[in-house]
């Protein structure tokens, strides 16, 4: 049961989708669908009957790549403001602390999992 919506509410939903015509629209929605299948491929989605240890590898998969860019730019930044001695208002602990929140839900996630040494 859903705390708001009930089973036929739920069931009456319509998915739509426009179709692209534009090249910068096919472009976006095919870089989307391969980075998509990729990423089911690799994390193993596309194969068999999707289990909670599907779903945990899935979740450690895509949050052990999300930490990334934060922890990137904060660094582009920190060095940046070296490189030009001046302050950058807190944007560094603001990007930091964004990776830190993935990395936290890459610890619950693992948490969960309790992987061995071979994953």
């Amino acid at each position: 049961p859903h705390p708001i919506w009930n089973e036929d509410d739920v069931n009456s939903v319509e998915i739509t989708h426009v179709e692209p015509t534009k090249f910068r629209d096919k472009l976006a929605y095919w870089s989307i669908q391969f980075l998509r299948f990729n990423f089911d491929l690799f994390s193993g989605f596309k194969f068999g009957e999707r289990d909670e240890q599907k779903w945990l590898n899935r979740i450690i998969f895509l949050e052990t790549v999300a930490g990334v860019p934060g922890m990137v730019a904060a660094m582009a930044r920190h060095l940046h403001a070296l490189r030009r001695m001046r302050r950058d208002y807190g944007w560094i602990h603001t990007l930091l602390e964004e990776a830190e929140n993935e990395r936290m839900h890459l610890m619950t996630g693992l948490e969960l999992k309790k992987p061995s040494v071979f994953f």
